[in-house]
């Protein structure tokens, strides 16, 4: 009977053992998010890069941005768009290099528009070994994960062409967790924007990369989760998605934010 009790003593130890490692274990994941946040928000800010004179000013890149814009829109090739008021003093939660430049989320994309609607997709548009659709869950840590219980027809695909997505599109969920997105590499170019989903086509003056890490910020997550409606589900609408204030650095300094990010994020596992 002795060794009995001895032998449960020593299961309690262990137990409490293994209970302190686990909690360990889930301090230190969590402490490993926390880290990877604040250097996206730290990057986001101009403190992790250099200023370089070289690199010109937002400003000189935002003016191009929209004399390239004017000359589609006379073309035909994208949708004249109504131009939203610049952003506001009270609207900057930061403050940022003075080569940068505050600008609408609208401002420094080409498009940007909404999933198809539900009612465009029924059970019995969905086949197997099909072209795959992107929803909200099909986007995982900034890549686009298929799923074969979600693909459709060629012909589907083109009853819905004005949803196909392109090389270097960004595709974000607009349901759940906000800032959740992916940008569309050669592997998904031709796939079909999902019903849950926003996708944009940034001008060629701005890098995707550093929107893809912008929009996992702890910034632009409070605020497209502040801004957007639901109850039991948090669901973003494309008015609260052009509003959104962005920290437009000049082009050479986005490729230098995302190559340190991209240096340093590893280093915290």
């Amino acid at each position: 009977m002795l060794n009995n009790y001895k032998i449960i003593d020593e299961l309690d130890k262990l137990f409490i053992y293994v209970s302190s490692i686990e909690q360990l274990q889930d301090k230190i994941q969590s402490n490993k998010k926390a880290l990877k946040k604040d250097l996206v928000d730290v990057a986001i800010q101009g403190k992790l890069t250099k200023q370089l004179p070289e690199d010109g000013t937002a400003e000189e890149l935002y003016q191009q941005i929209q004399e390239e814009k004017r000359k589609l829109e006379a073309k035909g090739r994208i949708k004249k768009e109504k131009k939203l008021p610049s952003v506001t003093e009270d609207e900057i939660p930061f403050d940022t290099p003075d080569n940068w430049k505050w600008v609408r989320c609208s401002d420094i994309m080409m498009s940007i528009s909404t999933g198809p609607f539900g009612s465009m997709l029924h059970k019995n548009d969905y086949i197997i070994d099909g072209i795959p659709l992107i929803n909200p869950a099909n986007i995982i840590d900034e890549r686009i994960i298929p799923s074969e219980k979600m693909m459709i027809s060629q012909e589907t695909k083109e009853r819905l062409s004005s949803y196909v997505l392109n090389a270097g599109m960004i595709v974000m969920g607009r349901r759940g967790e906000m800032g959740r997105c992916a940008i569309i590499t050669e592997n998904e170019d031709g796939w079909v924007c999902g019903t849950g989903s926003f996708f944009m086509e940034p001008a060629e003056q701005v890098y995707p990369a550093y929107l893809l890490k912008l929009f996992s910020s702890q910034y632009a997550k409070k605020y497209l989760s502040g801004a957007s409606v639901g109850t039991t589900m948090n669901n973003l609408n494309l008015n609260i998605l052009n509003g959104l204030p962005i920290p437009l650095p000049p082009l050479a300094e986005q490729k230098r934010i995302v190559a340190k990010l991209e240096e340093l994020l590893p280093l915290c596992e």
